[in-house]
């Protein structure tokens, strides 16, 4: 009889060991491996295949300086923990990601406080005014909700807080934290391309000018070659011909431009034109 209680005893000491095991291993490994498991739904924490592809081919750091730490309300907390997660997502796909957060806050002289502010706001990044309980009662805080991309010689601010006039808090949270990853993949895009897609706005049917333009024009340069071309009948106007074969008079036909813009015209365009 006591030889099988032993028995007993003796397995279920041997099963919690191997219990206890398991889930030392599995702390351990958990530790030294990122797992994001996505259990939602839409699939919001899934990267969508054109990220990866961009991640995979990282060839230099980039780096990500993230202007959310400090003391927040609840929501830019989780603003703050939903982008550490995603840039940890990436980092999973290619180690030359890095990434800090900074209190721009941080120091206690006012003086410099306000340099800080202004250096961030010339590269690009907006302050945002809280209302924060203390002990004390309310106190205004300065954040900064956004962050500065680096890649080589080259920076981008990026904005994470997508605020919108009467969209209530919770639904702007929600909208910023699901625009991260389209936000942070389009500033890695925009840093790592070697060359700038060309556009062009079409002219000579009584289109918008370039005065009438201008502000259209100055916000696709960060991002294009922006021309302005009249078509005048030439074929070769919008795009480039190459001869393949002089015998068979066969080209090669590449369109100059990745898009182009026909703005108001206010005359009909020609047979040639069209």
């Amino acid at each position: 009889m006591k030889k099988g209680k032993r028995n007993i005893k003796a397995r279920y000491i041997s099963g919690f060991m191997l219990t206890l095991l398991i889930v030392i291993a599995v702390n351990i490994i958990s530790s030294r491996v990122y797992t994001r498991f996505d259990l939602t739904s839409e699939k919001r924490y899934t990267l969508s295949d054109a990220t990866k592809d961009l991640l995979r081919n990282l060839d230099d750091i980039v780096y990500f300086k993230i202007y959310l730490e400090g003391e927040f309300p609840a929501g830019f907390k989780r603003l703050r923990r939903e982008t550490k997660e995603l840039l940890d997502e990436f980092r999973a796909y290619n180690k030359n990601i890095q990434y800090e957060f900074i209190n721009p806050s941080e120091s206690e002289d006012a003086d410099e406080r306000n340099a800080t502010y202004q250096l961030l706001i010339q590269q690009g990044l907006q302050p945002t005014n809280l209302q924060v309980k203390t002990k004390s009662g309310l106190e205004q805080q300065v954040i900064f909700p956004g962050a500065v991309v680096s890649y080589r010689n080259k920076e981008l601010p990026v904005e994470l807080l997508d605020a919108q006039i009467g969209v209530p808090p919770e639904a702007v949270l929600n909208n910023s934290v699901q625009n991260l990853e389209f936000k942070f993949a389009s500033a890695l895009h925009k840093l790592t391309r070697k060359v700038k897609p060309r556009i062009a706005f079409i002219e000579g049917h009584g289109e918008l000018n370039k005065k009438e333009t201008y502000d259209i024009t100055l916000s696709l340069q960060g991002d294009y070659i922006v021309e302005r071309v009249q078509i005048n009948g030439q074929v070769n106007a919008l795009v480039n011909r190459s001869l393949m074969d002089s015998v068979t008079m066969d080209y090669l036909i590449k369109p100059k431009y990745a898009a182009i813009i026909i703005a108001k015209p206010d005359s009909v365009f020609s047979s040639k034109d069209k």
